[in-house]
């Protein structure tokens, strides 16, 4: 009784510990208040106000003005203001345009100089993301190579990776953000428009990228994503297929960096390694609003709706261990509709329901998750692994794969003989050493027609195993042994 006791108080003990455990700070990217006629210092206090804790604020590195830090003069006004209204500042950094990359304009050693050139500009700063979706081709090109193979997640981490060692050599205590990963991607190199790559496999190139490079150090503390809905009109429950992902894809995520990184010196979520959902958006209807102009290119949700999605999500952040921050895109809308209209406020600085939502939120989850988190785990074998044997009206013999995700499959039959007639000893068809073929499958089903005659009485082992493309340790194996399948 004593040790049940004991053990009893423990588990109260850890469960009370997690559900105080801080909740996600919540902030917005939004870089109009550095234009602003007073510094941003009006916005900022509205910020505040609602609760807010951070603000992400933009600053391009242009190659062809490699020395020069742009917009400085703006920053040197909405910076000071943003800490006076009591907001953590976090600066964006990220090469522009990519054109430039393209041309070979930029490298890796000028963009860590003009990392360093910001960071001490800027010595009250403490954070830094390095990357803006660099798996799309609005910010990286080339995305691909001729031959088709990922160009992105390479070129991208050499910058990345001379980043953090700049930001390191000036202040070790400098946290550095990777990647700023948008949640979509085609991956097709011969796409009509926006070749771009999906989460998964860019965090795939990127970890093949630094497996080879004999790199030991990181390359980042922090993961920045952002989980935009593929349509605004989704719910928030409403994720993507992989290889892409949303806010409750955040798994796939973390399996995809546990997959490029676990047993490197980059962390993964199981080690150490922090999410920032530094962008996120529900773009809502402007209709009949004053201050916008143009016609909406994209469906849209309503603002009532927006304000449900924007509660849940910084209540499940909370109650997300992994996550540190999180930042919608906009706190005061963009005017023009070929723009982006997901702010706290609308364009005339009236505030939207969210700005309510998002405040009672942040005020729910002022003490951390209600519920015991529940920490991710990586999975050993491969997702949505399935496998099964089907026998037709012929006797003919079907493997049904299925994976969700991408997966090698090799079914192997071995054993094979058919039963002789009237009861006779049975007899082998060919010799013991197994038959195999390998085939992709996933994420979806795949049909395997498995040798041997049909309309006889078949026996046969049959062995199957799909392993992750992403990383063949995470195996499924599956053994049929078949005394008949007539």
């Amino acid at each position: 009784m004593r040790l049940l006791a004991a053990a009893t108080a423990v588990t109260v003990a850890l469960l009370a510990g997690a559900s105080v455990a801080p909740a996600a700070d919540v902030g917005a990217n939004d870089d109009s208040a550095k234009y602003a006629p007073d510094g941003g210092r009006t916005m900022y206090a509205e910020m505040a106000e609602v609760g807010l804790r951070q603000t992400v604020i933009g600053v391009r590195f242009k190659p062809s003005e490699a020395l020069v830090i742009q917009d400085k003069r703006l920053l040197d006004r909405a910076i000071p203001n943003a800490h006076a209204a009591g907001l953590r500042v976090v600066l964006a950094v990220y090469p522009y345009p990519p054109r430039e990359i393209e041309a070979g304009l930029g490298t890796p050693t000028l963009f860590a100089s003009y990392v360093s050139a910001v960071a001490q500009a800027y010595p009250e700063v403490g954070q830094f993301v390095i990357g803006n979706e660099p798996n799309q081709p609005a910010f990286w090109r080339p995305q691909f190579t001729r031959s088709g193979a990922n160009a992105s997640g390479a070129a991208f981490g050499r910058y990345l990776a001379a980043a953090y060692d700049a930001l390191k050599g000036i202040n070790p205590g400098l946290e550095v953000v990777g990647i700023g990963l948008s949640p979509r991607g085609n991956d097709k190199p011969k796409a009509k428009s926006n070749v771009s790559t999906s989460p998964v496999r860019f965090l795939g190139a990127l970890g093949a990228w630094y497996r080879a490079s004999g790199r030991t150090r990181p390359l980042m503390d922090s993961f920045s994503f952002h989980p935009y809905p593929n349509r605004a009109t989704d719910p928030l429950d409403r994720g993507y297929g992989w290889p892409n992902a949303g806010f409750v894809n955040l798994d796939r995520i973390k399996l995809a960096l546990w997959d490029a990184f676990h047993g490197t010196g980059q962390p993964t979520t199981v080690n150490g390694l922090r999410l920032h959902l530094d962008e996120v958006g529900w773009q809502v209807d402007t209709s009949r609003r004053v201050g916008y102009q143009g016609k909406e290119n994209v469906p849209v949700t309503d603002e009532l709706t927006q304000a449900t999605i924007y509660g849940e999500l910084i209540r499940r952040s909370a109650c997300e261990p992994d996550i540190d921050e999180v930042s919608f895109f906009g706190f005061r809308d963009d005017g023009l509709r070929t723009g982006f209209q997901a702010a706290l406020q609308r364009a005339d600085g009236t505030p939207r329901p969210a700005a309510d939502a998002v405040r009672a939120a942040i005020a729910d989850t002022a003490t951390g998750c209600a519920e015991a988190p529940r920490p991710w785990i990586p999975m050993d074998d491969v997702v949505g692994a399935e496998a099964e044997l089907r026998v037709d009206r012929l006797g003919r013999v079907t493997a049904v794969l299925a994976a969700g995700e991408e997966a090698h499959a090799a079914v192997c039959v071995s054993g094979l003989s058919v039963r002789g007639i009237g009861g006779a000893a049975q007899r082998p068809l060919r010799a013991p050493s197994p038959s195999c073929q390998t085939v992709k499958v996933g994420p979806g089903s795949l049909s395997v027609m498995l040798p041997g005659p049909a309309g006889e009485d078949l026996r046969a082992n049959v062995s199957i195993k799909l392993a992750a493309v992403s990383n063949p340790s995470r195996a499924t194996r599956v053994v049929h042994e078949i005394p008949s399948l007539r």
